[in-house]
């Protein structure tokens, strides 16, 4: 029966692309056909059905004068075969077969002699002779024939075509022009069976959004709103990096419904929107208005609930979002049962449902609400299991788990659960949940075991890295990290392969740099629950050739680090850090005699301390809010050339002003005490000294410059430091930042004294490139420098890994 539509309906195809009306009745015709009409097809195919194939004969109708048929070919190709016997199924495969490759097919049977004759009309695809566009003004020619991707000298078929002239108007619309249509002209000719196209365009008007009215809106709301909705005001960069500022349908429907649900939840849940695009004042962009018709403002009135019994009317009010008199918004309706339900998984009520009614007053916009609670059984924590895990050891994962069994179940303990072990960085998933525990008879029914389903992602990675700043022009390397090390798989390498060194939940880095001025290699290790304890505990290997202070010092060291804290408080950490350097300095001949007595500070250092961390900032990369600050206290001593103490306090404080601004506050002091076999400030080593000035201090100023100098001009360093800086920050765009700051910084060689700050001003910006490259760049304008040499405007710094 297919092989009846088949000619039915490729003898219409030429007419129907000129008579849509046409086109429709037939269709219409096709699709309901009278059912005497259907089962008179099953009686032809029925007929047909299992006689012998007597003859194939295939003709080709319209072939050009110079074109050639082999129908002895084609006939090979099909799957029904004279002497077979005829199968209508697989006569339709190869009616399919050739509707690919021709542009129409005409089959005809005819049965003699109890045999079946068969014979196939086709008509040649038509050659593509010449493409011709009318009509585009704002895309050239060559670009809409490249994305089109048909070329003269190749076969013309409509289903490709109409697919590929859907691409065209994907990339109008990529480009702005949203109302762009497309009509279409054949001219063909019979002789050659070839064909012209003639593609006519009408681009419309352009999507680049001049300018967004908000009608009905107060300026909170707009501001607001502008932060949540996808569609924004063009511009040409915001255009390039976040491909917003064209109109797109979807993006605007969906940002309706969120306008919407947004004044649902400022009381107005009556609020209709509408949105009208218009032509802007300027040529070849549009204005798109929105008006809101808020209605009146809905109120919460009377807030009840019952079905509590194990937790008092009281602490179920505490939690609750919705309360009488407040804005009616049904986003809080949801929170307070969210509310509700965590506390009563707090205290183990796991199965706790909560459901709520509304009621509209009928003579003011008030909403009564009821809540229906139904408590359950309270549970207890049953077995642990852990599922999914392939390298990384149960208890790695258990010492993330605030879950312990036997206790009452805590549903907000599961959520940090889940959500320690998220952050990671060992899962691409993690789901943990509870399921009735599988031995009732030995723990009872009010158990529910909690099952850790993880999936293992890689955790180790090998970069290439490059950058530039101010202070070491450009700089290259090598980086090697595990950050699920197991140092113990050393042991089972040769036995397991590198899978061993997997796993134990340790962290591991090897990393090499090198710069024009200065080159390092560096081994680090750290567990940060040194045995299952709270204890972190680490060292790193390391050594350095740097020229960053001066060309004319040579600094060369190698030394190694061990080092562990503890965890006070959540924010409040105390650590214990024990450093042995083996240090050489090397100074140029042209340096002078006062900085070649530098040399003699060579030799073994070796110093501890403690120190204390407070950090409760919300973002270690970047944050918003919070403050942190490192105190530090070091003996230099235990062995070695040197003696000094020194002390140290770096504070930062981030304060939110408004959306997208950011106040930094920054004050740093550092002092050196030498005594006994360092008893001058003179004898510490230059490479323990502070030095400041450049793009991480004092910006404006030439790096490492401050304070007081040789006779040829080189930096001496110093024994006591400050830093000052106050910075506001401005989020423009997800990955753009600007900034406009005021530092001030101090370098002396005196014990604890501070006499002269050194300050600056400025701007600069912070762009996150492709895969989180930071760059860096800004101006700084010294206030006070002691010399003109000391003036270094331009900042920048440059880091990316590939």
């Amino acid at each position: 029966m297919i092989f009846l539509l088949y000619t039915h309906l490729l003898s219409f195809q030429t007419c129907c692309m000129k008579k849509p009306l046409l086109f429709c009745l037939s269709l219409l015709c096709f699709t309901f056909p009278p059912h005497s009409a259907l089962r008179g097809e099953e009686i032809v195919s029925e007929a047909y059905e299992s006689l012998p194939v007597g003859s194939i004969e295939i003709t080709a109708e319209n072939l050009p004068e110079t074109g050639s048929f082999d129908s002895k070919t084609i006939v090979g190709r099909l799957k029904t075969q004279i002497g077979d016997p005829f199968s209508q199924a697989i006569f339709d495969e190869d009616l399919k077969t050739l509707a690919q490759e021709y542009d129409r097919i005409d089959p005809t049977l005819r049965i003699r002699n109890g045999e079946l004759y068969i014979t196939i009309k086709v008509w040649p695809r038509p050659t593509i002779r010449l493409i011709k566009w009318e009509g585009n003004e704002h895309i050239s020619a060559r670009a809409l024939k490249k994305e089109l991707g048909l070329s003269s000298g190749k076969p013309f078929n409509r289903q490709t075509f109409h697919q590929a002239l859907n691409k065209v108007k994907e990339l109008y619309i990529k480009k702005g022009y949203f109302e762009a249509q497309f009509q279409y002209r054949l001219q063909t000719d019979p002789k050659k069976n070839e064909v012209d196209l003639v593609i006519e365009v009408d681009e419309g008007r352009s999507g680049k959004i001049d300018e967004m009215i908000f009608n009905g809106f107060t300026k909170s709301e707009e501001s607001a709103l502008l932060s949540m909705i996808h569609t924004q005001q063009y511009n040409l960069f915001r255009y390039w990096f976040l491909g917003t500022g064209l109109y797109k349908e979807e993006p605007l429907e969906q940002d309706r419904m969120t306008i919407i649900n947004f004044l649902q939840n400022e009381g107005y849940a009556d609020a209709k929107i509408d949105i009208h695009i218009v032509d802007a004042a300027e040529p070849g962009k549009i204005v798109i208005s929105i008006s809101a018709e808020k209605g009146a403002v809905y109120h919460f009135g009377r807030v009840t609930f019952d079905g509590n019994v194990e937790i008092p009317d009281k602490e179920i009010e505490e939690v609750f979002i919705a309360r009488p008199n407040g804005i009616y918004s049904p986003d809080k309706l949801h929170e307070s049962v969210r509310a509700i339900k965590e506390l009563y998984g707090r205290k183990g009520y796991i199965e706790a449902s909560v459901h709520f009614e509304t009621k509209l007053d009928e003579h003011s916009p008030l909403y009564s609400v009821h809540f229906q609670i139904e408590e359950g059984g309270q549970y207890k924590i049953g077995l642990i299991h852990i599922l999914g895990n392939v390298y990384t050891q149960d208890r790695v994962i258990l010492r993330e788990s605030l879950l312990i069994p036997g206790e009452t179940f805590d549903s907000a303990k599961l959520q940090a659960t889940e959500h320690r072990l998220n952050n990671m960085g060992y899962f691409k998933s993690v789901n943990v949940y509870s399921v009735r525990t599988q031995d009732d008879v030995a723990l009872g029914p009010n158990y529910r075991d909690v099952y850790i389903d993880v999936k293992e992602t890689t955790t180790g990675s090998i970069n290439l890295f490059f950058g530039a700043s101010t202070a070491d022009s450009a700089f290259g390397g090598l980086d090697l990290s595990e950050s699920n090390f197991n140092i113990k798989g050393f042991g089972k390498l040769f036995k397991t392969g590198p899978s061993a060194l997997r796993g134990g939940g340790e962290y591991a880095h090897i990393r090499a740099t090198i710069g024009k001025k200065q080159s390092t290699y560096s081994i680090s290790w750290l567990d940060p629950y040194l045995n299952d304890t709270l204890w972190r505990f680490g060292f790193d290997i390391s050594k350095s050739d740097s020229t960053l202070i001066s060309k004319d010092y040579h600094i060369d060291t190698f030394g190694t680090t061990v080092y562990s804290s503890y965890p006070l408080t959540p924010f409040l950490s105390f650590g214990l850090k024990y450093r042995w350097r083996d240090i050489h300095i090397h100074v140029a001949k042209r340096a002078g005699r006062d900085a070649r007595k530098e040399q003699r500070n060579s030799g073994i250092l070796s110093a501890a301390g403690p120190s204390l961390a407070y950090d409760s900032t919300d973002s270690p990369m970047k944050p918003h809010r919070g403050y942190r600050t490192l105190l530090e206290f070091e003996y230099t001593g235990l062995g070695g050339e040197f003696e000094f103490l020194k002390f140290s306090t770096s504070n930062n404080l981030y304060t939110p002003l408004w959306r997208g601004g950011i106040m930094k506050y920054r004050f740093d002091f550092a002092f050196i005490e030498p005594f006994g076999k360092t008893k001058s400030p003179f004898r510490v080593p230059l490479s323990e000294r502070y030095f400041q000035g450049g793009d991480t201090s004092v910006r404006g100023y030439e790096p490492y410059d401050l304070g007081p100098q040789f006779n040829n001009g080189d930096p001496t360093g110093g024994i006591s430091t400050s830093v000052l800086s106050l910075e506001y920050l401005h989020e423009v765009l997800s990955f753009l930042d600007v900034f406009v700051f005021a530092d001030a910084g101090a370098v002396s060689m005196q014990r604890f004294n501070l006499r002269k700050y050194n300050a600056s001003y400025g701007f600069g910006a912070r762009l996150e490139l492709m895969n989180k490259i930071p760059f860096i760049l800004g101006m700084g304008f010294p206030v006070n420098p002691d010399r003109k040499s000391q003036i270094h405007r331009f900042f920048f710094s440059m880091g990316g890994q590939f």
